[in-house]
């Protein structure tokens, strides 16, 4: 092997070599190795690819849609105080920290996923010190990467040569006392029971909502907190036993002078158990007292939602600083409707009377002890009780490295001996702590890549060499300890619900491996495989992202997966094959995303929501080919279309297929531009987590300390990275969006200008500075109708390779000042839901038009149009149906449906308006133009919807399908109308032999389609 010493290729590209051997690489854009053999690596994401990203400081956008996203989420970045992320840490490390500053709040406030958005902001300083250069973000960021430097070396110092490390925190044993029903939890302000924190999903996602519980006041306490759900003592719901002389419900978002209330009549009385529930629907509040309505408000404007995902979420403490509750507590429920009276009045006499339990969570407080609270609903959503808490700075670490704004015990507990589960428990209970450590060190790398910061690259090895003993050795110094991590251990470890998730974590080894050439970093990166459930699966292309009850795979995983557990998984098994050549990580990959894309997807290019019978949480993936079902449910996570960009992305630098690109542009100008709020606020980064697909639903803002304020954050800064890739050899440039931007390849000497109002307009320009050979790659989108049209120096080029859902290549030698200009014509067309054809969305280009306004049923039930009398032969809605009548002072085109008269604009428009993202199509007969055959508009059975596994109420396989003008026009556009008719004719003998059409029947509707040459042809 003396050849490897005096190759010139880098050891480990050798080693992918290897691996790989001698044939192709991957999928439709194959390439061979001899090609790649003399194509040293780049550092990052498709660093090995055969095509690759430019750096990001080689593109610079131009003024546009995106720019004024980018900038508003440049201007929170930039007034953002970054000492803040230092609070936790400096904790830890036993550093003192500024007097005043507190840590970001939300989810970033001292709960056990403290640490990621520190990682979220870092990448995102770096992203927008790449853009412009503009030293506050290098400087901000600078300075963060010294701070955690320091503190990674502090708590390793304590380590001190000859310590085992390890003294960590253990459960305190709280006991339980007598409850209305079993055993209750007695609150009394002091150690070890102070008060109770909740997980973040009891609250999160709640609108309308129930929750009721009993309490045993020991004292006359005024304002002291039942609970109290927020993030301080300007944003919180709270309900306090007594605001004087009698309970208060309440919730605000503008502090107390602007507080929503329910009042209760009388006191309630101490030292005897009383029921207390609080009840939204819609506008209306209720407030009852041992089953009685002691109070309403009919007026209610705010619910849980608008508290933007609160990082306080507490039985027994206040956000302002009130006595703790000094009371018993007994049968806490939470559910997401609003129970009727009668159901009020049954959980007098039962612990959950006729309800069956709150639907969200129910704490029974029947445990023996311990600090955990068992949650007794079907979404083991644990709590936790709280005592007093010293400085965080006493443990020592049991390996070196480690750095995080929690204890190191926290990540430890994950696995064995003592395999902690998820819930609010400080002491016992864990989050998703590998997802944190992603998060630190993804921001540390790309400080790293994008403004060579070397003390980041340091810190992130540190922490590396931390993880690989942390997943080999483990938690060494707790009593029970066997010995060092299995394989079979890290499978049970990640398929445990929310526990378990680690982000991308196997994304960012494969990249230190490649910076240093240490090999235990890539073993890391296999430590994080999902063998037990999922990986297998997906190499078999197996879908089991939601499977029965009776059918699930693994010791620990759920029905359905959670999908942004899940999805960054992918992209860190792409990163494997990257760097190993493991085909089987690459199929793995390609694999699941087919899975979502697009049997899952919706229309914006977003996933996940809940369905009927399925347990309540939107975050987890729907049942396979479920739209319909899945749209009135709620709607898609903004993280999960974050991270499917990034999947998408990464799989077309290996396989060059235009449709990776296409879900690419559907997601970044729905989801992730939609994502950001239109104003100037930078009071938080006003980002959404959810976005509702439901009739009449609006869009909330905020999210600080969230995972979606993070990757948003990240998003709304790197808007550049995918609008221009080349060839790994420098023989192409891949053009993959029409975004207004400037490419500088100085390695190539070529720089590209693009111009354009995309997706405010439908053509694009581009100025060729630099002479030589290049292929210009130009993606040929697959919504485009009618034609893209391309000329080179004012010169048409041959169209006939510019097919929609390819790419049109320009091969020649250019000179400066070449000019291409492409034109690509938008259409309206409609898309249907895979599993109900009549449950449509309107799309403009690659961009959702959602319907302006509640549906005049009410929130929760559909617009209805019909639309085909006005189609002409080429098909196009904007000719007729929903017509664009004007222009907003942005230059966003707001149209207006023929049938009803509904304002329709793009998703992107980001304010709280309700809005619709899916219609009812309704078509009653069969017409064309303004001809009406009389016969009805029958629908052909294609048996849908065709479920895997079953919603409640909805038969799968069904009876449903597309309509017999739905098939017809889907053929539009058509040449003549010879055509039109040929096609009538060839769907009605089809509908004819189905026996879903009479001979007579199809007759008729021949007839009329060949009398209807003047109302369809595209000049009347």
């Amino acid at each position: 092997m003396a050849w490897l010493r005096d190759s010139p290729l880098n050891p480990r590209r050798i080693l992918q070599i290897l691996a790989l051997g001698a044939g192709a690489i991957v999928g439709s854009g194959a390439i061979v190795l001899d090609v790649l053999a003399d194509v040293p690596a780049d550092p990052g994401p498709g660093g090995t690819a055969p095509v690759r990203p430019f750096r990001l400081d080689q593109v610079r956008l131009g003024n546009g849609l995106l720019q004024e996203k980018r900038d508003r989420i440049k201007n929170f970045l930039r007034q953002y105080d970054e000492r803040k992320f230092l609070v936790l840490f400096n904790n830890q490390a036993g550093r003192s920290n500024p007097a005043g500053v507190t840590p970001p709040g939300g989810w970033e406030d001292g709960g056990l996923l403290s640490g990621h958005w520190t990682g979220h902001f870092m990448t995102a300083l770096s992203q927008a010190y790449a853009d412009q250069g503009e030293e506050v973000f290098k400087t901000k960021l600078d300075w963060m990467v010294k701070e955690l430097a320091a503190c990674q070396d502090a708590i390793t110092a304590r380590m001190g040569g000859n310590s085992t490390g390890g003294n960590q925190p253990g459960d305190a044993q709280v006991g339980r006392v007598p409850g209305k029903f079993g055993s209750a939890l007695r609150l009394d302000g002091v150690n070890p029971t102070q008060y109770v924190t909740l997980p973040q999903e009891t609250i999160n996602q709640l609108r309308d909502f129930t929750i009721a519980t009993w309490v045993n006041l020991a004292s006359a306490q005024t304002w002291s907190r039942l609970f109290d759900f927020g993030h301080d003592s300007t944003i919180n719901m709270f309900l306090t036993p007594s605001s004087g002389n009698a309970p208060r419900f309440a919730i605000t978002v503008g502090g107390p002078d602007q507080e929503q209330q329910i009042n209760g009549k009388a006191a309630i009385p101490t030292g005897k158990w009383t029921h207390i529930a609080v009840t939204l629907t819609g506008s209306t509040g209720t407030l009852y007292v041992d089953g009685k309505v002691v109070g309403t408000n009919t007026a209610m404007t705010l619910n849980p939602s608008n508290l933007d995902n609160p990082g306080n979420r507490w039985i027994g403490r206040s956000q302002y600083a009130d006595a703790l509750l000094n009371a018993t507590v007994d049968e806490f429920h939470i559910f997401d409707r609003a129970l009727s009276d009668a159901e009020i009045q049954s959980m007098q006499t039962s612990a959950a009377g006729s309800t069956g339990g709150g639907n969200i969570a129910w704490y029974k407080f029947d445990e023996e002890n311990g600090t955990t609270l068992k949650d007794s609903s079907s979404n083991g959503r644990d709590a936790g009780v709280v005592g007093q808490s010293g400085s965080g700075a006493g443990w020592i670490p049991t390996h070196p490295g480690y750095l995080g704004a929690l204890p190191e015990d926290t990540v430890l507990r994950l696995g064995p001996p003592r395999w902690a589960v998820y819930g609010g428990n400080a002491d016992t209970n864990t989050w998703a702590p590998w997802y944190t450590q992603h998060k630190i060190m993804r921001g540390l790398l790309d400080a790293y890549y994008n403004t060579n910061n070397s003390q980041a690259l340091d810190v992130v090895v540190k922490m590396a060499d931390w993880a690989y003993l942390a997943l080999t050795i483990g938690d060494k110094n707790q009593p029970g300890y066997k010995g060092n991590l299995t394989r079979d251990d890290l499978n049970y470890m990640w398929d445990l619900y929310i526990g378990g998730e680690f982000g991308g974590a196997n994304e960012v080894f494969p990249e230190i491996y490649d910076l240093t050439g240490d090999a235990r970093h890539l073993q890391t990166a296999k430590a994080f495989d999902n063998r037990e459930s999922l990986f297998g699966a997906a190499v078999e292309d197996r879908d089991i992202l939601v499977v029965p009850k009776d059918k699930i795979p693994g010791r620990r995983r759920p029905e359905r997966l959670h999908a942004n557990t899940h999805v960054p998984q992918f992209i860190g098994y792409m990163r494997i094959f990257e760097h190993s050549g493991d085909q089987e990580y690459f199929d793995a990959a390609k694999n699941f995303y087919g899975w979502v894309v697009p049997h899952r997807e919706f229309a914006t290019g977003g996933t996940g929501g809940n369905y009927p019978g399925s347990n309540n949480n939107m975050e987890l993936f729907q049942n396979r080919d479920n739209i319909a079902n899945a749209v009135a449910q709620g709607g898609a996570e903004t993280c999960t279309t974050y991270n499917l960009l990034k999947l998408a992305r990464n799989l077309f630098m290996h396989e060059h297929n235009a449709t990776y690109m296409d879900n690419y542009e559907r997601g970044l100008f729905n989801m992730i531009s939609g994502s950001r709020a239109d104003t100037t606020s930078t009071s938080d980064p006003q980002l959404t987590y959810f976005q509702p697909l439901g009739p009449g639903a609006n869009r909330d803002y905020g999210n600080t300390g969230t995972c979606c304020g993070g990757t948003g954050m990240e998003s709304h800064t790197k808007y550049q990275e995918t609008v221009y890739l080349r060839s790994a050899d420098g023989s192409a440039l891949w053009v993959n969006l029409y975004v207004p931007s400037t490419l500088n390849w100085a390695e190539k000497g070529f720089a590209v200008k693009q111009e354009t109002t995309f997706p405010r307009g439908d053509t694009s320009k581009f100025t060729i500075t630099g002479e030589g050979q290049l292929d210009i790659k130009l993606r040929v989108p697959g919504w485009v109708r009618k034609g893209f049209q391309v000329t080179i120096n004012g010169e048409a080029q041959s169209s006939k390779e510019a097919q929609p859902g390819t790419y049109l290549t320009l091969s020649r030698t250019w000179k400066t000042g070449d000019v291409i200009e492409v034109k690509m014509p938008f259409t309206i067309r409609t898309e249907r839901a895979l599993d109900r054809p009549d449950t449509q969305s309107i799309m403009w280009g690659p961009v959702l038009l959602q319907i302006l306004g509640t549906p005049r049923g009410g929130s929760g039930s559909f617009w209805e149009m019909s639309l085909y009398r006005y189609l002409k032969l080429d098909g196009d809605y904007a000719r007729a149906a929903i017509t664009k009548t004007r222009t907003t002072a942005s230059g966003d085109p707001v149209f207006t449906s023929k049938s009803g008269s509904l304002t329709v604009r793009p998703y992107y428009i980001s304010d709280t308006q309700a809005v619709s993202s899916y219609f009812r199509r309704v078509e009653p007969s069969v017409v064309f133009g303004a001809i009406d055959t009389g016969v009805p508009n029958r629908k052909r059975n294609d048996g849908l919807p065709k479920y895997d596994v079953l919603v409640t109420g909805i038969p799968s396989p069904g009876t449903d399908g597309p309509t017999f003008l739905d098939l017809v026009w889907d053929q539009a556009p058509f040449a003549s109308h010879a055509a039109f008719v040929k096609t009538v004719t060839s769907t009605a003998d089809a509908f004819v032999a189905a026996k879903v059409y009479t001979t007579k029947e199809r007759d008729v509707i021949v007839a009329k389609a060949s009398e209807a040459e003047k109302e369809l042809a595209t000049g009347s």
